[in-house]
């Protein structure tokens, strides 16, 4: 069985669903154009998202491996929609569920959807794609209800490297990730309109590669007819004494195997876009 890279997501015909109500400036053609103002609690709130999440300035905290449920099954009726702000991927076969890693409850997965460049900086550098894994809490029905609480929402966020060789799919990935460094966690916001104060972040300290062409791939994406969408991240927002925790994953057994364990995990994850594209 072989996966198709991630990219390949743009190749493919996409729902599309025009979202004009708000955006992102075109760095593109003005490298100094504003971030516009999105209001209500996205210019307001003191928990907002991304940060820079800098090593230096982070706690350091050990938690047990992230274990993830049903990620190995294969996804067959995957649905991909150009919301006019990203390409979102939801509708999957099975309930797939998150645990573990300090987590207090399960989280089902929702949604994933992508950010070029990325969002989340770590020591101040930028990278060309992130993307972001988005959990629900299963003490609330639905995404409306979790946006009300604070541990409503769980997002994995995991930062792509520029690299020469293309991202060849999941057989790659495994060999690139046989050990997770770390990750950082913290409490903050969606990082779009609401922007509600409702999410834990974790933002993996390991990259994944993907070359510049790839990303390009991504700019081509419109939102709105015959505009293209050449960037889609929001510009980094305050800590405000925030607690930043650089997390040691740690489940009893060395530590190799423990990020062994988070490491598949993820790349299990990620592989739900490429499998319905199974050659």
């Amino acid at each position: 069985m072989h996966f198709v890279t991630i990219s390949i997501l743009v190749c493919c015909s996409l729902g599309l669903s025009w979202a004009n109500e708000w955006g992102y400036p075109d760095l593109d053609n003005n490298k100094d154009a504003p971030f516009p103002d999105w209001g209500g609690l996205c210019d307001s709130g003191k928990r907002q998202s991304p940060i820079n999440l800098a090593a230096k300035w982070s706690l350091r905290g050990k938690f047990d491996a992230l274990k993830f449920q049903k990620y190995r099954y294969v996804q067959k009726n995957l649905e991909m929609v150009n919301n006019g702000h990203s390409i979102q991927i939801d509708d999957f076969d099975d309930v797939l569920v998150m645990e573990g890693g300090g987590l207090a409850h399960e989280y089902e997965l929702e949604q994933i959807h992508l950010h070029w460049w990325s969002e989340h900086t770590i020591n101040s550098v930028r990278y060309p794609l992130e993307v972001h894994i988005v959990h629900r809490n299963k003490l609330y029905p639905n995404m409306t209800i979790a946006t009300n609480f604070k541990d409503g929402i769980v997002v994995l966020g995991v930062l792509f490297h520029v690299s020469n060789t293309p991202n060849d799919g999941i057989a790659s990935l495994i060999q690139e990730l046989e050990e997770l460094e770390g990750l950082h966690t913290y409490a903050g916001s969606l990082t779009t309109p609401s922007c509600a104060e409702a999410v834990i972040w974790i933002v993996f300290t390991e990259t994944l590669p993907v070359t510049l062409e790839q990303v390009e791939q991504f700019k081509e994406i419109e939102y709105s007819n015959g505009k293209q969408l050449h960037n889609n991240f929001r510009n980094l927002q305050s800590i405000n004494n925030r607690a930043v925790v650089l997390v040691e994953l740690d489940d009893n057994r060395s530590g190799a195997a423990a990020g062994r364990t988070a490491s598949l995990g993820l790349i299990l994850i990620l592989g739900l876009a490429a499998q319905k594209f199974v050659l």
